[in-house]
C-alpha cells in the first residue's frame, strides 16, 4: 500500500484540518469522540471516529474519481458526449440510437445491454409485425387466442415458468414515446422504422416495475411528438457540455458551520460543549435548525441519547406545526437507529396531511424498518382506497405510486407467510437490481439536479423542479418528496453521485436522506442512511461514491 500525498483531514463540525505529506503523514490535534473526515480528489471519502488513548489513525483509501476522470477524457476525445438535439440530429444514420419517452439512448453507451432491430430487416405479412420480430429475439414467445387477442413473453433468464425461460409477465409496449396497455397490433413491418427489445434489467432500469416482463420500444417512420426538439439540422449551432468539467467539479460535501457552532469547535470534552449548550441555547429558542444540529451533534460525536430525547422533546413541542422540521427531526432519527421515534414522528405529519401519499408512504416504511409488515401494508393500502373513492384519481403502480409499488413488493417477497408464492412480483420486478437509492427531502419546494456518474464516465441526470405555477399550488394527493433509482447487477465498478443544488425559495435549509439498499429484495437486504444539509443555493457537490462489485 502507497502512501498518498495530500489526503485532506477534516475534524467534523469544525474547520480545523491538515494535509497529508508527501510520506502520506499528517499530525492534529484531535480527542477522543471527534470525527476525522479524510478525503481526496481522486479517493471515496472516509470517515474515522477517535477512540480513546488512539495515538495513530492510518486509513486505506479506496479509489473513486480517478478512473472515472481518465476514462471520460478519453471516450470525450474519441467519440463526444452528446445532448439529446445532437443525438436526434444524428438518429437517421445511427441505427444504434432509439427514441424512448426517456430520451435518445445509445446503445453503445448504454450501462445496460438490449437490442436494436433494423425496420428493414423486418419481413412483411401477417397480421403484425409480431412474427417478423420473434425471428430475431430468442425466447421471445407470441401467444394467440381464438378471439383475435395477442401476449407477447420475452425471455427472462433464472426463470423456468414457461417453456424459453420466459416468465408469467407479458413485455410492455412503448410506440414513438407512448406507453400502451396491449401489443400494438395495428402495425404491420412496413410502418417501423426500428425496435429495441430490453429484457428484464434493462427493462426495469428505465421503466421501474412496468418493465417487469421488458419492454419492446417501437420508432415507427411517422413524425412524432420527440421529432419537435428544435434541432438545425443543417448547422451545429451549440457547444457541447464540457462533460468532463461536470463529473470532476463538484466538491466533496461538508456539513454547514453556522455561528452558533463555532464555539463548539475546539471542545474537548462533552462537559464543555454541554456547558456552551446550556450558555447559547436560550439566544436560539426560536430557531428549529439549532436544535437539530444539536441533536445531531450529540448523537454523532458522544452518542448521548439523554441529550439528544430532551432535545427532540423541545423540537416536537415548539416546532411541530412545521412539518419540514418534524421530517427532517425523522430523518435524523432514521439514520441514528431510532425508527420508532421517527415512526412517532412519522405517524404525528400523518394526522395533519392524511390523504396525501407522501406521509402514508412514510408512516407504512417506518413500520417496516421495526418489522411490523402488517401494518405497513395496512397504510399502503389506505393510500389506494383513498384514491379508489375519487373520482379523477387513480393509483398508478407502474407511473406516480411506482415507489409504493416497490415497497409492497418487497415486503411480499420477503415475507412469504404473508401469502405470496415463490414465482411472486417481486422475483420478477427485482432480479438482477443489485441496488436501489432512495432521495427523499423534507422542504416541498427544494429544487435540484441529481447526477449520477458510471463507472465508464457517463453520466445520467435526474431533476427536481417543483412547478410553482398559480394553478399548481393546490397540494395533489401523490405530490411525492421521494423518488428511487436502481443499479443493476451488470453496473460493476465505482459510481459516483452528485448533486446540483439550487435552492427551495426561502433561508431554510433542506435536509437531504439518502437510503443506499444493498442486496435489494433479498433476505441479505442492508440498508444505509445519509443526510445532507443543503442551504447554500447554487452549490454542486458530491454527495458519495458507491461501489458496485
Amino acid at each position: 500500500m502507497l502512501p498518498l500525498s495530500g489526503v485532506h483531514i477534516q475534524i467534523k463540525y469544525t474547520d480545523r484540518g491538515t494535509h497529508t505529506d508527501v510520506q502520506g503523514e499528517y499530525s492534529i490535534d484531535a480527542y477522543p469522540g471527534d470525527i476525522l473526515v479524510f478525503s481526496h480528489l481522486r479517493m471515496q471519502s472516509e470517515e474515522i471516529r477517535v477512540k480513546k488513548d488512539a495515538l495513530v489513525i492510518n486509513v486505506r483509501m479506496i479509489e473513486a474519481i480517478q478512473e472515472i476522470e481518465e476514462v471520460a477524457v478519453r471516450k470525450k476525445v474519441k467519440t463526444g458526449y452528446k445532448s439529446q438535439k445532437e443525438l436526434l440530429k444524428e438518429y437517421p444514420s445511427n441505427k444504434n440510437l432509439i427514441k424512448t419517452s426517456k430520451g435518445i439512448i445509445d446503445k453503445d453507451r448504454s450501462s445496460t445491454d438490449f437490442r436494436i432491430v433494423d425496420g428493414k430487416d423486418l419481413t412483411p405479412g401477417g397480421q403484425d409485425f409480431f412474427g417478423a420480430l420473434q425471428i430475431h429475439i430468442p425466447g421471445m414467445r407470441v401467444v394467440r387466442d381464438s378471439l383475435g387477442s395477442v401476449n407477447v413473453y420475452l425471455r427472462q433468464y433464472g426463470s423456468s415458468e414457461y417453456p424459453g425461460g420466459s416468465s408469467g409477465y407479458q413485455a410492455a409496449f412503448e410506440v414513438d414515446g407512448f406507453m400502451m396497455a396491449w401489443p400494438p397490433t395495428f402495425l404491420s413491418a412496413n410502418d417501423i422504422d426500428r425496435i429495441a427489445v430490453m429484457e428484464r434489467n434493462a427493462a426495469y432500469m428505465r421503466y421501474g416495475p412496468a418493465g417487469a416482463g421488458g419492454v419492446i420500444v417501437v420508432n415507427t417512420k411517422a413524425q412524432t411528438w420527440m421529432d419537435d426538439m428544435g434541432v438545425d439540422r443543417s448547422e451545429e449551432h451549440r457547444q457541447l457540455l464540457d462533460s468532463v468539467i461536470r463529473v470532476t467539479h463538484f466538491e466533496s460535501y461538508s456539513p454547514p458551520v453556522p455561528p452558533y457552532l463555532e464555539k463548539l469547535q475546539e471542545v474537548r470534552s462533552e462537559k464543555e460543549a454541554l456547558a456552551i449548550v446550556a450558555d447559547q441555547q436560550n439566544s436560539y429558542l426560536s430557531n428549529p435548525y439549532y436544535f437539530l444540529d444539536m441533536y445531531e451533534l450529540f448523537i454523532s460525536r458522544w452518542d448521548n441519547k439523554e441529550k439528544s430525547i430532551e432535545l427532540s422533546h423541545y423540537i416536537i413541542e415548539k416546532f411541530s406545526e412545521d412539518i419540514a422540521v418534524v421530517k427532517a427531526l425523522a430523518y435524523l432519527q432514521q439514520r441514528y437507529g431510532y425508527y420508532l421515534d421517527a415512526l412517532s414522528l412519522y405517524l404525528k405529519i400523518l394526522e395533519s396531511q392524511s390523504w396525501n401519499a407522501q406521509p402514508l408512504r412514510d408512516v407504512a416504511n417506518a413500520y417496516a424498518e421495526i418489522g411490523d409488515y402488517e401494518k405497513a401494508l395496512m397504510y399502503y393500502a389506505q393510500y389506494i382506497t383513498i384514491l379508489d373513492q375519487l373520482p379523477n384519481d387513480a393509483y398508478d403502480p407502474y407511473g406516480e405510486d411506482m415507489l409504493i409499488t416497490t415497497e409492497m413488493a418487497n415486503i411480499l417477497g420477503q415475507n412469504k407467510e404473508l401469502g405470496i408464492g415463490s414465482n411472486d412480483l417481486m422475483t420478477v420486478m427485482l432480479d438482477g437490481l443489485q441496488t436501489r437509492l432512495v432521495f427523499e427531502w423534507n422542504q416541498k419546494e427544494a429544487e435540484f439536479e441529481v447526477q449520477f456518474v458510471t463507472p465508464e464516465g457517463y453520466y445520467d441526470t435526474w431533476l427536481n423542479k417543483p412547478d410553482k405555477s398559480a394553478s399548481q399550488k393546490t397540494e395533489s394527493i401523490n405530490d411525492y418528496c421521494s423518488k428511487q433509482f436502481f443499479l443493476g447487477k451488470e453496473n460493476i465498478g465505482m459510481w459516483q453521485v452528485n448533486i446540483d443544488y439550487n435552492g427551495n425559495q426561502s433561508e431554510l435549509p433542506t435536509y437531504l436522506k439518502v437510503s443506499i439498499y444493498r442486496d435489494y429484495g433479498l433476505p441479505s437486504q442492508q440498508v444505509e442512511i445519509k443526510i445532507y444539509k443543503l442551504s447554500k443555493d447554487h452549490t454542486r457537490i458530491q454527495l458519495f461514491t458507491l461501489q458496485q462489485s
